[in-house]
């Protein structure tokens, strides 16, 4: 097998026990799902009755109400709401009786309440031609007689009986899931720990792997300076090495991801079918799980940016910062539309430079701009630009991005440029403290420089030095 799909001992072991936990965990997981779906179909079955029952009673009142309304005052509006409340009251009837069908005790219930609800809507007519040819004081005469309250006080002890026989049925069904929720639950939060710990520790060996390959192409540039008669070989070496990194990094990508989709998969699927059967401790549980799923997936994917800017840079072509950073203002659209911010985008010239990194610059940064907002205060983005003559003869395009956003204190000026340096909890705002370090690395490949000025909450303005043309020297460097 090519030595360039081969990862360390410690780092396949660990992927390989973090897979055999999925799959097994996977399968069981599977089964309670099914068991739980079949219990969640039960119960939501009785909620539907439940629902059902207080629908009916709700329209009897108000039939009941409106006729009230219509005897006291004459007004038609009355008559007709009290129509529209007693037409829906025998659907309601029938869909209890069919979803009911298997229960000989609601049946009986059942029928002693159409009964009922017969000798009540002849009541509400006898009541309205009361009103009719009587006047308003024969149906008051008829209101009084208590007739009415009797007939719904009748009707409302049915009601109960059948509540009080779906809520028993749905207590029993409640029990008989606890134990497959469980058992899920259970199944669900183990694969979680054990499947993260799998990934993190296969992480820390390919990072240590990563690192030791390093290491030894940083040896090899020392002895190739040292006997350059040995220089066309000793590229050709460093060459294979980096194809090998970057091979690493496909597969590392791969193997380290794909735990998180089997965790990301089973979990949505359990929050959806079984999530309101769980009690609020399952709930957390199970959103803790699928929150640090993603947070994994987002880290792994900024380190691989952030490793990829020098193993997968572009050669430098010239790149206008003009159209680049009107493309970049097209993909933020949707935030600015929802904060109803602005990005005002000055006259900006074109440079030397790699074309997919420099999008990747101001991506970062113009997105920063917008996420570190002031709460309250809608916001307001500038990005400019000027040309600057370094003492060395060279020009450098000086590229700022300002904002009105909470800013920060300049004495943690350093601290925000480097891996997982945040100044803010993750509970404030998103991300994984990576973006500048990014931008940082970037601007450093290019042979510049970047820094930033701030006031806590009067905004930022970040200051990026980029070469308009990259000199020899760097150019060297990169084919190197």
């Amino acid at each position: 097998m090519d030595r360039k799909w081969i990862l360390g001992p410690g780092s396949l072991m660990a992927f390989s026990l973090a897979s055999a936990i999925i799959l097994i965990s996977t399968f069981v997981t599977f089964l309670n799902v099914g068991w739980i779906a079949g219990n969640e179909e039960q119960v939501v079955h009785t909620h539907k009755v439940l629902h059902e029952i207080e629908s009916l009673l709700t329209d009897l009142v108000d039939a009941e109400t409106s006729q009230r309304g219509y005897i006291l005052t004459g007004d038609e509006v009355h008559l007709t709401r009290y129509r529209q409340s007693l037409s829906t009251v025998d659907g309601h009837v029938d869909t209890i009786e069919m979803s009911t069908d298997d229960n000989d005790k609601q049946q009986g219930n059942l029928e002693r309440l159409r009964k009922r609800i017969v000798d009540r809507k002849a009541s509400l007519q006898e009541g309205i031609r009361a009103r009719e040819m009587g006047g308003v004081e024969a149906g008051r005469a008829f209101i009084a007689t208590g007739r009415g309250l009797a007939e719904m006080e009748s009707i409302r002890g049915v009601l109960q009986k059948m509540s009080h026989e779906e809520n028993g049925l749905l207590t029993l069904r409640a029990n008989e899931s606890k134990t497959s929720y469980t058992t899920a639950k259970t199944t669900t939060l183990a694969v979680g720990v054990m499947g993260m710990a799998m990934v993190v520790i296969a992480y820390v060996l390919a990072a240590r792997e990563v690192v030791s390959r390093t290491r030894a192409s940083e040896d090899l540039e020392q002895k190739v300076a040292l006997r350059t008669t040995q220089l066309s070989e000793a590229n050709a070496a460093l060459g294979v090495s980096n194809r090998e990194l970057e091979q690493f990094a496909s597969v590392a990508s791969h193997d380290l991801q794909e735990p998180l989709r089997k965790i990301e998969a089973f979990g949505d699927r359990l929050k959806t079918r079984s999530r309101e059967s769980l009690d609020e401790q399952g709930r957390d549980y199970l959103d803790r799980v699928l929150a640090s799923a993603s947070r994994m997936r987002t880290l792994i994917n900024d380190l691989l940016s952030f490793s990829r800017v020098a193993t997968r840079a572009q050669p430098f072509a010239e790149v206008n910062l003009a159209t680049i950073a009107s493309e970049v203002l097209s993909d933020l659209e949707g935030r600015l539309h929802q904060t109803g911010g602005s990005i005002d985008i000055g006259e900006l010239p074109k440079i030397e430079a790699d074309p997919t990194q420099v999008r990747q610059l101001l991506q970062n940064l113009m997105g920063n701009a917008l996420k570190f907002q002031q709460s309250g205060v809608v916001p307001k983005v500038a990005v400019r630009s000027e040309i600057v003559h370094s003492p060395d003869g060279r020009d450098f395009c000086r590229l700022t991005v300002s904002d009105n956003g909470i800013g920060f204190e300049e004495q943690y000026l350093d601290r925000i440029f480097e891996v997982f340096q945040r100044l803010h909890g993750r509970n404030e705002y998103e991300g994984t403290g990576i973006g500048l370090a990014i931008c940082r690395r970037i601007v450093e490949r290019h042979g510049g420089s970047i820094t930033a000025r701030s006031v806590p909450n009067e905004g930022a303005t970040f200051i990026v030095m980029l070469p308009v043309k990259q000199n020899e020297q760097n150019e060297l460097r990169e084919t190197a």
